[in-house]
């Protein structure tokens, strides 16, 4: 008999792949579109790390050149959602230098995260590292797994 939670982490493994391959080509694809949309539409989807530290999960979101205040940061038992603005000041700014080139431009970052595991979002922690938004989230204990009997 094969084992189930064997065969669950194989097709989780494979979700994953999908999942970064179509991020990786939508990204390709908006990156050669951007240039036509206003920049009020263009929203920063930014790559992310998810570590198991045994009790707790850390998520590590790129949140390059936002500052503490402009970021919120939402928790449920099984997702984060990152979202970040630049102030109506500093976009005007950001806006009156004189770029030569302009390629790191974006106003806003949104992000929601599937966990893989349930977490306790009461006890969520969160700091911002050089650019990169680190929240650490315990886990809500081990799932637990009952056989039942047949009657």
């Amino acid at each position: 008999m094969s084992d189930p939670g064997k065969a669950v982490e194989e097709l989780a493994e494979v979700m994953a792949r999908i999942q970064k391959e179509l991020n990786d080509t939508l990204r390709s694809v908006w990156a050669k579109y951007s240039a036509l949309y206003p920049d009020k539409m263009r929203v920063y989807d930014p790559l992310y790390d998810i570590e198991d530290r045994g009790e707790s999960i850390a998520v590590y979101v790129d949140v390059p050149g936002f500052k503490k205040n402009e970021i919120r940061i939402r928790v449920t038992e099984d997702s984060l959602e990152v979202i970040a603005e630049k102030s109506e000041e500093r976009v005007k700014e950001e806006n009156e230098r004189k770029y030569i080139e302009r390629q790191r431009l974006y106003r806003q970052v949104y992000k929601k995260i599937l966990l893989p595991a349930k977490v306790r979002p009461e006890q969520a922690r969160a700091r911002l590292e050089d650019g990169v938004l680190v929240v650490v989230l315990p886990k809500s204990g081990a799932e637990r797994e009952v056989e039942v009997k047949l009657e």
